[in-house]
């Protein structure tokens, strides 16, 4: 049985996220990535289709990877999509660990072997 998973890409630095969203392809063959540059771009798609989980970046001008954060989980109070939040600043990631809006902090460069970890078992049967 093969699992299909929905996953929001965001970042502002377009080679940064085209780049993790082709890895992401290659790694995890039954997903389907979407990706958004700018934090609205990334609310549309979100509300528009369920991801089943987002990575999102948090050093973006104007709505970033919080605020993203919080639409979806509004978007999605029963059925929350599993969020993983990216910088590379610790201090940021640090203060957002006692916010419990997000699953998962991860710091730039990024363990892609441990983000494929965190998104296993995130799947849907297909």
């Amino acid at each position: 049985m093969t699992q299909f998973m929905e996953i929001l890409v965001l970042d502002d630095e377009r080679e940064a996220a085209d780049l993790l969203s082709a890895v992401l392809s290659l790694r995890l063959p039954g997903a389907s990535i979407r990706t958004a540059y700018t934090g609205n771009a990334a609310v549309a798609a979100g509300t528009a289709q369920r991801p089943d989980a987002a990575i999102l970046d948090l050093e973006m001008a104007g709505l970033d990877g919080e605020g993203v954060a919080h639409a979806l989980r509004s978007a999605y109070p029963d059925s929350r999509p599993l969020l993983i939040a990216v910088s590379g600043n610790t201090l940021r990631l640090g203060e957002l660990r006692q916010s419990g809006i997000f699953d998962y902090l991860v710091s730039r460069p990024i363990d892609i072997a441990g983000l494929i970890e965190m998104l296993k078992g995130k799947g849907r049967s297909a």
